[in-house]
């Protein structure tokens, strides 16, 4: 296939493209700089010039962020999500996009394809609306709901588990929230995954994580352990983390969808 990639220098699509491009498949990327997505005209040219089969949309702003300008964050994951999926429509060709796992609630549970979303930050309004307009846009679809990712390579700022490393090896103690949960995910293995999804041709949205779950300090220790480094971590109570927006206290995904189409579960997160 030849694949389109948007924000190519974030962490899953350094990952994605380096997956894709290693089982043959012809992958273009494009940074922010190189295409700017919130402009018809520029994906216009884009994907006329280039005629892919699939177009990956990438970019996110944080979540933090989003609350703080809640009208960046609808311009990029809902409004030039849509530009992308109208200019596939036009194309002919798949829309692969990257949404999110915190579009529940505070229940301690993994919640399915089919559990209702309850949206507690202006970020995962932005997203679940980016996600129906773009179903809506281009009837070949595929939604993706990751867990909480890490990947890419040590330069990139969101590679959680770099950067836990990092500080490990800084500090005596960490502390991490023990009523926090999640999938962590790993984004080579999510960009294999995905591409098995698109292969399937069956459109629709997927939870896409690494299996099980972990509250955030088991996450964190874990990562301590694997590293082998002797830093204590102390599970400790969210509120000593305040943040902007009110995330979710739990983001923790059954991935259903892919049982039903057959594919084969994604490691454990800590084999991951």
């Amino acid at each position: 296939m030849k694949v389109l990639v948007t924000g190519s220098q974030g962490m899953l699509a350094t990952d994605l493209i380096e997956v894709w491009r290693g089982l043959g498949h012809e992958v273009v990327g494009f940074s922010h700089s190189q295409l700017d997505i919130t402009q018809g005209c520029r994906v216009r040219e884009a994907v006329e010039g280039i005629r892919p089969d699939v177009i990956v949309c990438t970019p996110g702003l944080g979540v933090d962020a989003c609350e703080a300008e809640p009208e960046r964050g609808y311009l990029l994951h809902t409004w030039a999500a849509g530009l992308l999926a109208r200019q596939c429509r036009q194309a002919d060709a798949t829309f692969v996009y990257i949404s999110t796992c915190g579009l529940f609630g505070d229940e301690v549970k993994f919640y399915s394809e089919y559990d209702p979303v309850h949206l507690k930050t202006k970020y995962a309004r932005s997203k679940f609306l980016g996600e129906q307009g773009v179903m809506t846009a281009c009837r070949r679809t595929f939604v993706i709901r990751p867990g909480w990712l890490y990947g890419g390579t040590p330069d990139h700022a969101r590679n959680f588990v770099y950067q836990r490393f990092l500080e490990a090896k800084r500090e005596k103690v960490l502390r991490s929230a023990s009523d926090k949960f999640g999938s962590p995910t790993y984004t080579g293995d999510l960009a294999e995954k995905t591409l098995e999804i698109v292969a399937s041709g069956e459109y629709g949205v997927y939870h896409v994580t690494n299996s099980g779950g972990a509250s955030r300090y088991e996450y964190v220790k874990c990562i301590v352990d694997a590293f082998g480094l002797s830093t204590a971590v102390e599970p400790v109570d969210s509120s000593s983390f305040p943040r902007a927006a009110p995330v979710p206290d739990c983001e923790q995904l059954e991935n259903l969808n892919l049982k039903f189409l057959g594919l084969q579960p994604m490691a454990g997160w800590q084999e991951a």
